[in-house]
């Protein structure tokens, strides 16, 4: 009994450690990828955690017509996503979601605020990653890589291509996305740098 205890403790202890430190949540279980130009990008995109930046996008929804602007910053494992009026804020201990019009903020990311534009706050990173994995899984050839530039900065790029056309995702040496052009959307990399921008931290803000 006194063993069977011990073990359920531990147990109880790494799933606590783990939440602790925060595993990299992923959106669907990651599944094998075998195609070395598309491994090579999901590679680069995993750096994007611990990079420093400022990226401006144009976004544009390809069905309707709907476009709009975004800007990501990042520092020290603190964010801040504006997408269109909405500020995601990822900041130590603390999530919200801003209305920069009426400088209103609530707790946690809600995503449903941008769903219009078929992304999440995470479209720089985490979501367009998961897309390229799904769509390493129905490429129906071989993936081209390539290198390209997008405001003035260099990018990798690979082609993959599926039932309906091709998908390009392009990312920053950072791992931050550069690039996506699919039917559905393209995300375009309007400016970029490698430091951050404090004032993107405040409501209200640029």
């Amino acid at each position: 009994m006194r063993i069977r205890q011990h073990l359920i403790l531990v147990a109880l202890t790494l799933a606590l450690s783990a939440c602790a430190t925060g595993p990299r949540p992923t959106l669907v279980e990651d599944v094998p990828v075998n195609d070395a130009g598309i491994i090579a990008i999901l590679d680069n995109f995993e750096r994007a955690d611990g990079a420093e930046f400022t990226a401006s996008y144009r976004i544009n929804v390809n069905y309707g017509n709907r476009v709009t602007v975004a800007t990501v910053t990042q520092q020290n494992g603190e964010r801040s996503i504006t997408i269109g009026d909405i500020r995601y804020l990822v900041e130590s201990g603390n999530t919200r979601t801003c209305e920069l019009s009426n400088s209103t903020c609530v707790k946690g990311l809600d995503d449903t605020k941008v769903s219009d534009f078929q992304i999440t706050h995470q479209f720089w990173s985490r979501a367009t990653e998961q897309r390229l994995r799904i769509d390493a899984g129905r490429n129906i050839g071989p993936a081209e890589q390539y290198v390209a530039e997008f405001a003035n900065t260099t990018a990798d790029c690979v082609s993959v291509p599926v039932v309906g056309g091709t998908k390009v995702y392009c990312v920053t040496e950072e791992g931050v996305l550069a690039h996506y052009a699919g039917p559905d959307l393209l995300i375009e990399l309007t400016s970029y740098s490698t430091t951050a921008t404090d004032e993107l931290f405040s409501i209200g803000g640029t």
